[in-house]
């Protein structure tokens, strides 16, 4: 009997993921407005019937898969073991590590930049909530900062919004239109180089910054 319930756990398992890689394609080679349950059933070659059934319906099947390609929550659960939360040095080696490890994410995996062009380009409950969620993980990594800028001028948040839609905008930019934007190209591997040290320089002057 124990054989046979490990079987259907195993089973359930494997038709839950075969759900979310459905949805993945579907997002990447169709686009989002072909997530429909019919068309992610039939993808992953099962009974529609098992989104209800494991799922409870679509929104929480995309809200699976969100959960699990989403930067900021693999972030939050620990997936990038290189990225030390320590803030031993105050949050200045997380801040430039986040962002380059944000930039190689969006640059290598194309469901990363569908995902980020469905959260700028249509109105979703899904990413709605998505994006409360990585506020709500960026306001606790801010917070450890906020003694060490006290009585500075330096508005770390501000700052840091005006790289990370840099990475943002850079990524999509080099995958969509390529070509060089101020004449780095960042589809060479000189020019991610020097974006990568761009960051690191710009995160390093902010925290040494004189005002400190």
């Amino acid at each position: 009997m124990r054989k046979s319930v490990d079987g259907e756990i195993r089973n359930k398992e494997r038709t839950k993921e075969k759900l979310i890689e459905a949805v993945g394609e579907i997002l990447i080679n169709e686009g989002y407005t072909k997530l429909g349950i019919n068309n992610i059933a039939r993808k992953a070659l099962v009974d529609k019937q098992l989104i209800y059934r494991y799922f409870g319906g679509i929104d929480e099947l995309l809200a699976s898969y969100f959960r699990k390609r989403d930067f900021w929550t693999q972030l939050s659960e620990g997936a990038f073991e290189n990225i030390d939360l320590s803030f031993q040095d105050n949050g200045k080696k997380l801040a430039s590590e986040f962002l380059i490890h944000l930039f190689d994410n969006l640059y290598n995996f194309e469901e990363a930049r569908k995902i980020l062009i469905w959260e700028i380009s249509e109105k979703s409950e899904h990413l709605k909530k998505l994006s409360i969620e990585r506020e709500l993980l960026g306001k606790d990594l801010f917070a450890q900062t906020d003694e060490y800028f006290k009585d500075t001028n330096i508005n770390l948040r501000a700052c840091y919004a005006i790289l990370l839609s840099g990475v943002y905008y850079l990524t999509l930019h080099s995958k969509s239109i390529g070509g060089e934007f101020c004449e780095i190209d960042i589809n060479t591997e000189n020019g991610q180089k020097e974006m990568k040290k761009a960051i690191f320089d710009i995160i390093e002057m902010i925290f040494n910054s004189p005002n400190k």
